[in-house]
Protein backbone atom coordinates (compact mmCIF):
# COMPACT_ATOMS: atom_id res chain seq x y z
CA UNK A 1 0.00 0.00 0.00
CA UNK A 2 0.63 3.90 -0.30
CA UNK A 3 2.54 5.64 1.93
CA UNK A 4 3.06 9.13 3.11
CA UNK A 5 6.46 7.97 2.62
CA UNK A 6 7.78 6.19 -0.13
CA UNK A 7 11.42 5.27 -0.59
CA UNK A 8 12.33 4.01 -3.72
CA UNK A 9 15.44 1.73 -5.21
CA UNK A 10 17.41 4.08 -2.82
CA UNK A 11 21.39 3.87 -3.14
CA UNK A 12 24.45 5.70 -0.95
CA UNK A 13 28.06 5.21 -1.75
CA UNK A 14 30.76 6.87 -0.20
CA UNK A 15 33.57 6.15 -2.24
CA UNK A 16 33.50 2.53 -3.21
CA UNK A 17 31.49 1.24 0.05
CA UNK A 18 27.76 0.27 -0.31
CA UNK A 19 26.22 2.26 2.94
CA UNK A 20 22.59 1.98 1.35
CA UNK A 21 21.80 -0.63 -0.97
CA UNK A 22 18.61 -0.41 -2.79
CA UNK A 23 16.19 0.03 -0.04
CA UNK A 24 12.48 0.47 -0.70
CA UNK A 25 9.89 1.23 1.99
CA UNK A 26 6.51 2.91 2.62
CA UNK A 27 5.42 4.13 5.60
CA UNK A 28 2.05 4.26 6.33
CA UNK A 29 0.42 7.44 7.71
CA UNK A 30 -0.52 7.53 10.90
CA UNK A 31 2.05 4.39 12.19
CA UNK A 32 4.78 4.12 14.69
CA UNK A 33 7.58 2.88 12.71
CA UNK A 34 10.45 1.13 14.24
CA UNK A 35 13.64 0.68 12.57
CA UNK A 36 16.24 -1.76 14.04
CA UNK A 37 19.55 -3.12 12.59
CA UNK A 38 23.07 -4.36 13.73
CA UNK A 39 25.66 -1.53 13.61
CA UNK A 40 25.87 -0.63 10.33
CA UNK A 41 23.09 -1.53 8.94
CA UNK A 42 22.70 1.76 7.63
CA UNK A 43 19.77 2.89 9.43
CA UNK A 44 21.05 6.68 10.69
CA UNK A 45 22.32 7.10 7.16
CA UNK A 46 18.72 6.46 6.22
CA UNK A 47 17.39 9.04 8.60
CA UNK A 48 20.41 11.13 7.10
CA UNK A 49 18.52 10.45 3.60
CA UNK A 50 15.51 11.43 4.17
CA UNK A 51 16.09 14.31 6.09
CA UNK A 52 18.55 16.07 3.35
CA UNK A 53 21.46 15.78 5.67
CA UNK A 54 22.63 13.73 2.81
CA UNK A 55 22.36 13.13 -0.39
CA UNK A 56 21.29 10.07 -2.34
CA UNK A 57 23.62 8.61 -5.16
CA UNK A 58 20.63 7.49 -6.93
CA UNK A 59 16.82 6.60 -6.08
CA UNK A 60 13.33 8.67 -4.76
CA UNK A 61 12.28 9.44 -1.40
CA UNK A 62 9.35 10.84 -1.61
CA UNK A 63 6.82 12.65 1.07
CA UNK A 64 2.98 13.41 0.19
CA UNK A 65 4.34 14.14 -3.59
CA UNK A 66 7.27 15.85 -2.59
CA UNK A 67 10.32 14.27 -3.99
CA UNK A 68 12.55 15.53 -1.30
CA UNK A 69 16.22 14.10 -3.20
CA UNK A 70 16.63 17.05 -4.83
CA UNK A 71 15.49 19.51 -1.40
CA UNK A 72 18.07 20.83 1.36
CA UNK A 73 17.55 19.92 5.09
CA UNK A 74 15.44 23.50 5.21
CA UNK A 75 13.28 23.43 2.50
CA UNK A 76 12.37 19.42 3.66
CA UNK A 77 11.61 20.47 7.11
CA UNK A 78 9.44 23.25 5.38
CA UNK A 79 7.55 20.46 3.73
CA UNK A 80 6.31 18.88 7.03
CA UNK A 81 9.73 16.74 8.32
CA UNK A 82 11.44 17.12 11.49
CA UNK A 83 14.33 15.04 12.81
CA UNK A 84 15.91 14.65 16.56
CA UNK A 85 19.04 13.36 16.95
CA UNK A 86 20.61 10.93 19.45
CA UNK A 87 22.41 13.61 21.04
CA UNK A 88 20.16 16.57 22.11
CA UNK A 89 21.29 20.15 20.53
CA UNK A 90 19.54 22.76 22.74
CA UNK A 91 20.61 26.22 23.62
CA UNK A 92 22.18 25.54 27.13
CA UNK A 93 21.85 29.06 28.08
CA UNK A 94 18.33 29.35 27.47
CA UNK A 95 14.93 28.67 29.29
CA UNK A 96 12.86 26.07 28.22
CA UNK A 97 10.50 28.51 26.82
CA UNK A 98 12.96 30.56 24.90
CA UNK A 99 14.17 27.37 23.42
CA UNK A 100 10.68 26.20 22.27
CA UNK A 101 10.37 30.27 20.79
CA UNK A 102 13.74 29.65 18.81
CA UNK A 103 12.67 25.98 17.43
CA UNK A 104 9.02 28.22 16.33
CA UNK A 105 10.54 30.93 14.45
CA UNK A 106 11.40 30.62 10.71
CA UNK A 107 13.82 33.17 11.49
CA UNK A 108 17.41 31.02 12.25
CA UNK A 109 19.53 33.89 14.42
CA UNK A 110 18.27 32.89 17.95
CA UNK A 111 19.53 36.12 18.97
CA UNK A 112 16.72 37.91 16.91
CA UNK A 113 14.56 34.95 17.97
CA UNK A 114 15.21 35.80 21.78
CA UNK A 115 13.86 39.64 21.22
CA UNK A 116 11.19 39.09 18.76
CA UNK A 117 7.46 39.54 20.38
CA UNK A 118 5.35 36.50 20.71
CA UNK A 119 2.61 36.15 18.63
CA UNK A 120 -0.62 33.85 19.48
CA UNK A 121 0.33 31.31 17.41
CA UNK A 122 3.51 30.19 19.44
CA UNK A 123 1.72 30.98 22.32
CA UNK A 124 -1.25 28.14 21.73
CA UNK A 125 1.76 26.15 20.44
CA UNK A 126 3.88 26.20 23.14
CA UNK A 127 1.21 25.69 25.68
CA UNK A 128 0.46 22.77 24.04
CA UNK A 129 4.01 21.11 23.44
CA UNK A 130 4.94 21.59 27.04
CA UNK A 131 2.00 20.02 28.08
CA UNK A 132 2.60 17.26 26.05
CA UNK A 133 6.23 16.79 27.02
CA UNK A 134 5.40 17.28 30.13
CA UNK A 135 7.68 20.29 30.67
CA UNK A 136 5.02 23.07 31.44
CA UNK A 137 6.72 23.23 35.17
CA UNK A 138 10.30 23.87 33.30
CA UNK A 139 9.72 26.85 31.30
CA UNK A 140 12.07 29.49 33.12
CA UNK A 141 14.90 26.50 34.13
CA UNK A 142 17.37 26.89 32.15
CA UNK A 143 18.07 23.82 29.31
CA UNK A 144 21.86 23.29 30.90
CA UNK A 145 20.09 22.32 33.98
CA UNK A 146 17.29 19.79 33.06
CA UNK A 147 17.70 16.13 33.34
CA UNK A 148 18.95 13.47 30.50
CA UNK A 149 15.30 12.39 30.27
CA UNK A 150 14.03 16.45 30.30
CA UNK A 151 16.32 17.39 27.63
CA UNK A 152 15.41 14.64 25.37
CA UNK A 153 11.83 15.44 26.18
CA UNK A 154 12.45 19.53 25.21
CA UNK A 155 14.43 18.40 22.08
CA UNK A 156 11.21 16.85 21.11
CA UNK A 157 9.39 19.87 21.82
CA UNK A 158 11.42 22.05 20.03
CA UNK A 159 10.39 19.76 17.17
CA UNK A 160 7.18 19.56 17.92
CA UNK A 161 6.87 23.24 17.67
CA UNK A 162 7.14 23.52 14.02
CA UNK A 163 4.07 20.75 13.64
CA UNK A 164 5.81 18.30 11.71
CA UNK A 165 3.50 15.39 9.58
CA UNK A 166 6.52 13.25 10.20
CA UNK A 167 8.83 12.77 13.06
CA UNK A 168 12.20 11.00 12.62
CA UNK A 169 13.89 10.18 15.94
CA UNK A 170 16.85 8.43 16.84
CA UNK A 171 17.45 6.84 19.67
CA UNK A 172 15.19 8.82 21.83
CA UNK A 173 15.94 6.74 24.95
CA UNK A 174 19.38 6.41 25.31
CA UNK A 175 20.84 7.19 28.33
CA UNK A 176 17.37 6.93 29.96
CA UNK A 177 16.34 6.09 33.65
CA UNK A 178 13.13 3.12 33.62
CA UNK A 179 11.10 5.85 34.41
CA UNK A 180 11.50 8.10 31.67
CA UNK A 181 11.62 4.79 29.62
CA UNK A 182 8.36 4.42 30.50
CA UNK A 183 7.03 8.22 29.66
CA UNK A 184 9.00 8.87 26.35
CA UNK A 185 7.14 5.58 25.23
CA UNK A 186 3.35 7.58 26.14
CA UNK A 187 4.84 10.93 24.96
CA UNK A 188 5.66 9.11 21.15
CA UNK A 189 2.34 7.32 21.15
CA UNK A 190 0.49 10.41 22.41
CA UNK A 191 2.58 12.00 19.07
CA UNK A 192 1.23 9.37 16.99
CA UNK A 193 -2.02 10.70 16.87
CA UNK A 194 -0.94 13.65 15.05
CA UNK A 195 2.11 12.70 13.22
CA UNK A 196 3.33 9.55 11.45
CA UNK A 197 6.71 8.37 13.69
CA UNK A 198 9.77 6.75 12.61
CA UNK A 199 12.17 5.49 15.24
CA UNK A 200 15.62 4.10 14.98
CA UNK A 201 15.85 2.28 18.25
CA UNK A 202 18.14 -0.77 20.00
CA UNK A 203 16.20 -1.41 22.63
CA UNK A 204 14.23 -4.10 21.61
CA UNK A 205 11.81 -3.96 24.96
CA UNK A 206 10.77 -0.54 23.87
CA UNK A 207 10.46 -1.28 20.80
CA UNK A 208 7.57 -3.89 21.62
CA UNK A 209 5.74 -1.11 23.89
CA UNK A 210 5.64 1.21 20.61
CA UNK A 211 5.97 -0.05 17.54
CA UNK A 212 2.78 -0.75 14.79
CA UNK A 213 5.64 -1.65 12.27
CA UNK A 214 9.04 -2.79 12.51
CA UNK A 215 11.67 -2.49 9.23
CA UNK A 216 14.66 -4.18 9.89
CA UNK A 217 17.92 -3.67 8.09
CA UNK A 218 20.51 -5.59 6.86
CA UNK A 219 23.85 -4.99 4.82
CA UNK A 220 22.22 -1.20 3.77
CA UNK A 221 18.80 -2.91 2.63
CA UNK A 222 15.38 -4.18 3.49
CA UNK A 223 15.67 -7.52 5.40
CA UNK A 224 12.18 -7.83 6.74
CA UNK A 225 9.17 -5.55 7.74
CA UNK A 226 5.94 -5.98 9.77
CA UNK A 227 4.41 -6.55 13.14
CA UNK A 228 6.93 -6.99 16.12
CA UNK A 229 5.45 -10.48 16.77
CA UNK A 230 6.17 -11.41 12.69
CA UNK A 231 9.74 -9.65 12.86
CA UNK A 232 10.57 -12.06 16.00
CA UNK A 233 9.37 -15.17 14.52
CA UNK A 234 10.84 -14.22 10.89
CA UNK A 235 13.24 -17.06 9.79
CA UNK A 236 15.21 -14.25 7.67
CA UNK A 237 15.87 -12.51 10.58
CA UNK A 238 16.53 -15.71 12.62
CA UNK A 239 18.74 -16.40 10.17
CA UNK A 240 20.59 -13.41 9.53
CA UNK A 241 20.62 -12.36 13.64
CA UNK A 242 20.46 -16.59 14.98
CA UNK A 243 17.61 -15.70 16.96
CA UNK A 244 18.39 -13.21 19.88
CA UNK A 245 17.81 -9.88 21.08
CA UNK A 246 20.69 -8.26 21.18
CA UNK A 247 21.76 -9.05 17.37
CA UNK A 248 18.46 -7.83 16.08
CA UNK A 249 18.85 -4.74 17.70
Amino acid sequence: MPGVLEIRDLHKKFDTHHVINGFSLDVVEGTLSCLVGPNGAGKTTLMDLISGRLKPTSGSVNFRGFELTGMSENQIAKCGVGRKFQVPAVFKDLSVEENLEVAYSHVTNPIRNMFRFSDAGMKRRLDEVCLLVGLQDRLHTEAGLLSHGETQWLEIGMVLMQEPQLLLLDEPIAGMTEVEVEKTARLLREIRKSATLIVVEHDMGFVRQIADVVTVMHMGSLLAQGRIDEIEADPKVRDVYLGTEEEIA
